[in-house]
């Protein structure tokens, strides 16, 4: 069985290390440094402002950063007092 590695890197705060045999990889250590949620491909941060929140936007399939909710789907259930 050949044994191989190598360093993966998706981007400066990405990287990965693997090992493994040319059938298959294994990713043996992964870290992720300094990553902000706007890094992400599933957050719209346009509205980023204090006290927004994520809410899920079925069609984009994204998340949208808002200061309010005015979903009809949306529903808060805060238990029984």
């Amino acid at each position: 069985m050949a044994t191989f590695s190598g360093r993966i890197n998706q981007n400066s705060n990405i990287s990965a290390k693997v090992k493994g045999d040319p059938n298959k990889i294994v990713a043996q250590t992964l870290k992720v440094g300094n990553v902000a949620l706007t890094d992400l491909t599933d957050i719209n941060a346009a509205g980023t402002t204090d006290g927004a929140m994520l809410l899920y936007n079925g069609a984009t399939n994204k998340f949208d950063v808002t200061p309010e909710i005015g979903n009809q789907n949306t529903n808060i259930i805060g238990g029984t007092y």
